[in-house]
């Protein structure tokens, strides 16, 4: 049975933590183990690009990303899920793909498989999510990820507008039971 480690984008408990808390609990019904973290509330410093994670594979920092790695590392599949922002994704999911360098440089990431998650605040026509989907299957393909499923909602302003998308977010988890296998 898969491992899935879900990195929540937002520091709020808002709809990227509202979504993450119901595929974990989706998945566990299918008895698939998951996580949730949420980097920005953890302690992870800022990468510096010293570039000593690519001479040796491992950061200088002492932080949060060391567990946070060791985590990933024994997950099969990851799911980011990414509020957006001016149709980017966030800044913490920046931080935490930009200190996953260690396991680029080291090939750890090839093959992992990848679900890219957006949520946008406003209807898709009027803005769209696709450069914070784009930049996230852009990590996936540079970090030779498998990125096996993008998805976006939109129409997210307040804190549990998510959870008023059933239909779409059981589609989302009907796809994810059966990557996470």
């Amino acid at each position: 049975m898969g491992k899935v480690l879900i990195v929540v984008g937002s520091r709020r408990e808002g709809n990227s933590y509202n979504l993450a808390n119901k595929i974990k609990e989706e998945l566990k019904k299918e008895r698939i183990i998951s996580y949730i973290i949420v980097p920005g509330n953890q302690k992870i410093y800022l990468c510096t690009g010293c570039m000593d994670c690519d001479k040796n594979g491992v950061c200088d920092f002492t932080d949060d990303m060391q567990k946070n790695i060791d985590r990933l590392l024994e997950c099969d599949t990851v799911i980011f899920i990414t509020p957006t922002r001016w149709n980017l994704l966030s800044g913490d999911i920046k931080i935490f793909m930009d200190r996953l360098n260690p396991l680029y440089t080291t090939k750890k990431l090839v093959n992992k498989k990848m679900v890219a998650i957006s949520i946008g605040s406003t209807k898709k026509d009027v803005y769209s999510n696709f450069d914070a989907s784009i930049s996230l299957t852009n990590f996936a393909t540079a970090s030779k990820m498998d990125c096996v499923l993008t998805y976006e909602f939109n129409d997210c302003l307040n804190f549990k507008d998510i959870l008023k998308q059933e239909d779409n977010i059981n589609e989302l988890i009907e796809k994810l039971k059966i990557i996470c296998k």
